[in-house]
């Protein structure tokens, strides 16, 4: 498989990286966490200057034709910097479906918003997720919970998938100022914000509604499809930066008088992580390769490859943040050094949407039910 990028989407990585390596520093992050500030808004502006933020919606959307190939080279550098932006939340995991199942109407109204940064979005794909979509004249009527929402709190609009009392799947896009809809902030380990939704009788319209009832599993499918790989691309670029910083570290410590990372255990624990991260790597873009090609007609299905991106995702990520923690010592569990965040982070990413073992699973029953 060759996975060498064309000239543009190089340059679409390079454009992302200097940015975000530019603006997102650990002195910006150290300042925002004492601050209680989420969300980087100068940053995002940024992004949306460069047109980084419609890169994969369609040209007659405002964007710029491209899909998730694109979006997970966006995303490996948000990971690489720990940026604390909503770009898999608002990009991948709402205006995606949007562009692609949404009415006329809906994505007039969004997703201009989007490319130019002044409107954000999020999905609700949480496991403990119990919403009800009842018939309500034209449109429905949600009743129920979602909890463990990114980024809601900063978020205008949710996407909500709901099941029917016939037992079939719609998604719904929610206003969150809605007077209907409650939300309470969650504390996670990342320290990324997510929040707990209650749907007391949302009214939703038939073009709030994401292609149609029948096809809503086709639907919901596809953000957890896309949202999972965009998953992988993020734990990629934490951990090259994990390795990155262990890197440097190991070289300028020194132990009897030399650097540590001359000694043969650490260098073999670095050469293990080292392994790790490039799986990761070249797993989620076989993983992104095959959802593309998926998208365009072109390939039956991605969904092997996207159970073992993730396995990877969650299994190799969080050996490469232990590895990093090790090879650091104390110093790495000090917040006022960088590192923290790259553990905090791959450890939420890796049980974001399930862990090693819940795709594992699911892969096991695939190749189990297929023909000898």
């Amino acid at each position: 498989m060759d996975f060498t990028f064309t000239e543009e989407q190089q340059a679409i990585a390079d454009l992302a990286g200097r940015i975000l390596g530019d603006r997102v520093t650990h002195e910006r992050l150290t300042a925002m966490a004492r601050a209680n500030q989420s969300l980087d808004t100068e940053t995002w502006n940024e992004l949306a200057k460069a047109n980084l933020l419609g890169i994969c919606l369609p040209e007659r959307d405002g964007g710029s034709g491209y899909g998730i190939l694109e979006a997970c080279l966006v995303l490996e550098q948000v990971g690489r910097t720990v940026a604390p932006l909503p770009y898999l939340a608002t990009v991948v995991s709402g205006a995606m479906p949007i562009a692609r199942f949404g009415s006329d109407e809906l994505r007039a109204r969004i997703l201009p918003g989007v490319v130019d940064g002044s409107l954000l979005l999020t999905a609700a794909l949480g496991d403990r997720h119990e919403v009800t979509a009842y018939p309500d004249g034209g449109g429905w009527r949600l009743e129920g919970d979602a909890w463990f929402v990114p980024w809601a709190e900063q978020a205008r609009y949710v996407l909500v998938p709901a099941r029917t009392p016939a037992g079939e799947v719609l998604v719904g896009v929610v206003e969150l100022d809605d007077t209907a809809v409650s939300l309470e902030p969650l504390l996670t380990t990342s320290r990324l914000p997510e929040a707990h939704l209650t749907f007391a009788g949302v009214s939703v319209g038939a073009t709030d509604i994401l292609g149609d009832v029948p096809g809503g599993r086709q639907v919901l499918d596809f953000i957890v499809d896309h949202t999972t790989v965009g998953l992988c691309a993020l734990q990629a670029g934490v951990s090259e930066g994990a390795l990155r910083l262990t890197a440097s570290y190991t070289s300028e410590r020194h132990q009897f008088g030399s650097p540590i990372a001359t000694f043969q255990a650490v260098a073999h624990r670095a050469a293990d992580a080292y392994i790790d991260t490039h799986g990761i790597r070249f797993t989620m873009w076989q993983a992104a390769w095959q959802l593309a090609a998926t998208d365009a007609g072109e390939w039956p299905s991605a969904a092997d490859a996207i159970d073992v991106a993730k396995y990877w995702a969650a299994d190799g990520g969080q050996r490469v943040a232990h590895a990093a923690q090790h090879l650091h010592g104390g110093i790495g569990v000090d917040i006022d050094y960088p590192l923290h965040r790259y553990f905090r982070w791959a450890k939420h990413l890796e049980l974001t949407l399930g862990g090693a073992t819940t795709h594992l699973r699911a892969l096991g029953a695939r190749l189990a039910a297929e023909p000898a």
